[in-house]
């Protein structure tokens, strides 16, 4: 039954980003209409325009959600991430990428996009509720006034640090710019987390037992085990990784032969890889890696007479690891190597494979 709740289906498109949801938000729908048009109801002295007001404003806060999950996947566009999805579930939303941002100032902008989308439909809720106390519209006030209640606590709630809140999300880029170790950063935010959700838990308990306001106290139990349950698996996923070896993840490698034209690599390579960096190789033979940045540098009118041997950089210790190497080892290279990935090769030294930080952070 329980599975059955969680299967998605698609909502609608937007920018050609699917959005989906589960049959559990749909129910959630019919237990917030419920709730508010009962609050509406000695306003409106009847039922059906009470219960049409109520489904209306539960869709107007749950557009909400979208339009902040919206805003994390255009600024994610923004830093050259592809977004997947975006999923409304019963406790919020989520935007998936394809991979997860390669630097804290990417990190940083993308999870502050939320909150900031929140707080301005809180501004722009409280300017209408303005206007609807001009005209004297005591029912639209009170609509008005809780779809600006709740965008402001999503925002705050938000901020609060625990990974895998957007706030959390900002803390971690911050540990990440100041040069903690990303794995390191993501346990740190993540123990944050469960922090926030035991205290939610407990609130809640408080809420239902002293108070005797069950349905507020059940909502914070609620959310606090699924925060608990997010924070705890990507703690748990991150410690994994020093027990994963590094070719099960791995990518097969496009490897640049040395001869190669930087033109004809801009021309013909480049726009079918999008790649920051590349393992440079002939007959298997790893030799070092070609960064894109490097490219740049140089002057455009020297691309025809220039090969890629010329402005790679050469093989180093920090630029690969062994099929046997674990996850975690090649994360912390690609952390000191600046180069965003790693070659793979075997003990013979023959490449095999490449792992791009990428393909490791979207684990997280």
């Amino acid at each position: 039954m329980l599975e059955i709740l969680k299967r998605q289906f698609t909502l609608a498109s937007v920018s050609g980003i699917p959005v989906r949801v589960d049959l559990r938000w749909l129910l959630v729908i019919v237990l917030l209409t419920v709730i508010t048009a009962a609050s509406l109801e000695p306003l409106v002295r009847n039922l059906l325009g009470s219960t049409l007001l109520a489904l209306s404003a539960t869709f107007l806060f749950f557009a909400s959600i979208f339009l902040h999950e919206y805003a994390h996947a255009l600024v994610a566009r923004m830093e050259g991430l592809n977004v997947l999805e975006i999923i409304l579930h019963p406790f919020g939303g989520l935007a998936r990428f394809q991979h997860a941002p390669e630097t804290p100032r990417a990190e940083f902008r993308i999870a502050i996009a939320g909150p900031a989308a929140s707080f301005l439909l809180t501004l722009i809720f409280v300017g209408m509720i303005g206007i609807s106390n001009q005209i004297g519209t005591d029912i639209l006030t009170l609509i008005l006034f809780l779809l600006a209640l709740t965008n402001f606590l999503v925002a705050v709630f938000n901020l609060f640090p625990g990974y895998p809140l957007d706030g959390g999300r900002v803390l971690r880029a911050y540990l990440w710019k100041q040069g903690k170790d990303l794995n390191d950063a993501t346990v740190l935010t993540g123990r944050c987390g469960q922090m926030i959700a035991v205290g939610l838990i407990v609130l809640g308990l408080i809420f239902v037992i002293v108070r005797g306001e069950f349905f507020t106290g059940f909502w914070a139990v609620v959310v606090g085990i699924f925060l608990l349950d997010s924070a705890t698996s990507i703690i748990r996923e991150v410690n994994s990784e020093e027990h994963i070896r590094v070719e099960t993840i791995m990518m097969l490698p496009y490897a640049i032969p040395p001869e190669t034209v930087i033109q004809k690599f801009v021309d013909d390579i480049l726009p079918m890889h999008r790649r920051a960096s590349f393992p440079v190789a002939e007959e298997n033979r790893f030799l070092g890696m070609l960064v894109l940045d490097d490219i740049k540098e140089l002057d455009a009118d020297k691309w025809r007479s220039t090969r890629i041997r010329q402005v790679m950089r050469k093989a180093d210790g920090d630029h690969f690891v062994h099929t046997d190497n674990s996850v975690a080892d090649a994360r912390k290279l690609m952390d000191s190597n600046g180069l965003h990935a790693v070659a793979v090769l075997t003990d013979e030294g023959k490449l095999v494979g490449v792992v791009h930080s990428g393909r490791l952070r979207k684990r997280l």
